[in-house]
């Protein structure tokens, strides 16, 4: 299963969120009301668990969490070894 299909199945499953399945990859997740900031940071705890990934506290931005693009994107580039909390 790639990324956005298994952070789809956690936002259905385990947060609840009715529409995962169908939502836009753009949409703000935070801002839109989609998740909250609590939801947010379990959101994370699953990207480690499930990718084995490490995500720092300094990388808890929304140029990386903002939306399920900006997700992919981010534990694309962690499992690939880059650093795209320090990326302008």
């Amino acid at each position: 299963m790639n990324v956005l299909d298994s952070l789809r199945r956690f936002l259905a499953n385990e947060l609840r969120v009715a529409d995962a399945a169908t939502m836009d990859p753009d949409l703000a997740l935070v801002q839109s009301g989609a998740i909250d900031s609590i939801e947010l940071m379990q959101v994370v705890a699953f990207l480690e668990k499930e990718f084995g990934i490490e995500v720092d506290d300094t990388e808890i931005l929304p140029k990386n969490l903002r939306s399920l693009s900006r997700i992919v994107a981010f534990v694309e580039a962690k499992r690939a070894g880059a650093s795209p909390g320090s990326a302008t």
